[in-house]
């Protein structure tokens, strides 16, 4: 639902003016428009908060996420899910004995999945009912730890587990709390999972170490039955990693070019398994329609928000100039949100691209100008956080938010 960025303070308005020659011109960022409301509404949290952010979004606008506490002694996460009235919410604490708790996955019956820890290296996979009652996902013996990563509307999760050296095994648990350890391709001995639809079909990725110490990572399918299967690689790609499939089918991932180090080719897969090479960047989500919104970079590495489309373009998405961005999400209608981020990564624009590449600034929180942008369902909702300043004006927490249609 969420790295690391590296700050290029000196470089930005170098790096702006190299990408409108490598990438053609970027439009310029919009007023907002007027069906937004003039400002996004606060998502309550416990009076403990010290701050919080966002996670996930459901079709129905429930919203997912986590908080930080002032009380002593708890410096971990605890996971959170707020209502789609966004006036109430459920804390999701951790499993008895535990100190933590993060989301990772969640469904349109108000079920979210995730991790309860005892410390960042000991952690359990857990699933969490409407209510907010935490259950224990049973992992294999001999395992250090796990988690869950996506649950579907049947209540099916998937996630996986790592022994003591962090060599992940890919499972998933069935509605009644059955753990399934699925197979793995021939020859490979590690694997993981990356989502699970509701028709039950599992994506993630197969892995094998190779003599030479590097990892063939092959993206795969496993069916309702369990079977696995590997996904085709498009000519001059000798590896792949999937990110996430839609409930239509189409599987969103990266590839490796033969004799590269990056998986930074986009790949795409349609319902039908026929793939494509989409080109070069670092995508964030895909919509039914497999249209991919991420960011492409510049010769100085620079990142600017982009959107893939199904016909094979690809589309340079605006915002502020001098600035980097980066789209987050898409809905199905095309719809694409995401920040343009200042010098030192908080001080961020959230933005919003119409379905035909119009720019759309976000308006921002009585807090301070600052906000990103996360997420958006197919109802136009967005969801986010902004930006506090100290006195001193610089950045101290982020609050939860969304941004009405």
């Amino acid at each position: 639902m969420t790295g690391s960025r590296t700050s290029r303070t000196a470089a930005l308005a170098a790096a702006a003016t190299a990408a409108a020659l490598l990438l053609g011109p970027i439009p310029a960022a919009a007023a907002t428009p007027a069906h937004y409301l003039a400002s996004p509404q606060f998502l309550p949290t416990p009076p403990d908060t010290a701050y919080s952010t966002v996670w996930g979004l459901s079709r129905d606008g429930a919203v997912v996420g986590e908080y930080f506490a002032k009380t002593p002694g708890q410096s971990g996460p605890r996971a959170i899910r707020w209502s789609p009235d966004h006036l109430g919410y459920t804390v999701l604490a951790p499993l008895p004995g535990d100190l933590s708790s993060r989301p990772s996955g969640y469904n349109d019956t108000g079920t979210v999945v995730g991790a309860s820890f005892v410390s960042l290296s000991d952690n359990h996979p857990v699933r969490w009912a409407p209510d907010g009652t935490p259950t224990a996902l049973e992992l294999p013996a001999g395992v250090r730890g796990g988690g869950a990563g996506a649950v579907n509307d049947a209540g099916v999760v998937v996630g996986g587990s790592y022994d003591e050296v962090y060599q992940p095994k890919p499972l998933k648990w069935r509605a009644d709390g059955t753990r399934v350890d699925l197979p793995l391709l021939p020859g490979d001995t590690m694997g993981s999972t990356a989502s699970v639809t509701n028709a039950g079909f599992v994506a993630g990725s197969s892995v094998r170490r190779l003599a030479d110490g590097d990892y063939q990572e092959t993206p795969v399918l496993w069916s309702p039955t369990d079977t696995v299967t590997a996904l085709p690689l498009p000519p001059g790609v000798d590896g792949a990693r999937v990110d996430r499939m839609t409930d239509d089918g189409v599987v969103l991932g990266h590839g490796r070019r033969a004799g590269g180090t990056e998986f930074d080719r986009v790949l795409v897969w349609t319902a039908d398994g026929t793939v494509r090479d989409a080109g070069y960047g670092r995508t964030r989500a895909v919509n039914s329609a497999g249209t991919v919104v991420g960011a492409t970079f510049d010769a100085a590495h620079s990142t600017f928000a982009a959107r893939w489309n199904p016909d094979g373009s690809q589309t340079l998405l605006g915002g502020p100039a001098g600035r980097q961005s980066e789209a987050m999400a898409v809905n199905n209608a095309g719809t694409a949100v995401g920040s343009a981020q200042g010098p030192d990564w908080t001080r961020a624009t959230a933005l919003l691209w119409q379905p035909d590449g119009t720019t759309v600034t976000l308006p921002p929180s009585p807090l301070s100008p600052y906000a990103e942008a996360r997420y958006i369902n197919d109802a136009g909702l967005v969801a986010g956080h902004a930006v506090e300043l100290n006195a001193a004006g610089q950045p101290v927490a982020s609050h939860p938010v969304v941004w009405k249609p």
